[in-house]
């Protein structure tokens, strides 16, 4: 204990990665849409109920993105330091909306922040994990035909 004291004082902040993996099981998702955002810049004020997904895949598509969706690591830093750091609350361009079969509903997005409604359209979850941008985009390439890499 007094060894990581004497390193927060030294340093002044202590940096705790986390990263994890999404799997979920088909039969639980009842669709998968893509949603790009561009220069938008849409924070958690719920861009899904302004403006529509550019592309829903198909059935047969969605055990497949699951597959390779489930391969994607995404991360967070937990950083505790003396002054005040706000993680992000905005989603970047690219956001993937994973829709249940209990009427629950989740983003996932590149620029550290995602969400989890149920089926109320109630928040109940929040996260800041996020994923890299070329893993996300080469997704969109494999599964939706008209994403135009800019």
């Amino acid at each position: 204990m007094l060894l990581v004291s004497l390193c927060f004082v030294l340093c002044s902040c202590i940096i705790i990665p986390l990263s994890k993996y999404y799997e979920f099981e088909a039969q639980d998702v009842e669709s998968v849409q893509f949603y790009l955002l561009g220069d938008d810049n849409y924070s958690e004020s719920g861009f899904h109920k302004q403006i529509e997904p550019v592309y829903t895949l198909s059935e047969e598509q969605t055990e497949d993105f699951l597959s390779d969706f489930s391969k994607i690591k995404f991360s967070d830093v937990i950083l505790i330091v003396l002054a005040a750091v706000d993680p992000s609350f905005c989603y970047g361009d690219i956001v993937i909306r994973i829709n249940f079969i209990n009427g629950d509903y989740s983003f996932y997005s590149c620029a550290g922040y995602g969400q989890t409604y149920n089926k109320n359209d109630k928040l109940v979850d929040s996260t800041h994990f996020s994923c890299d941008r070329e893993d996300l985009e080469n997704l969109l390439i494999k599964y939706y035909p008209d994403y135009n890499k800019t």
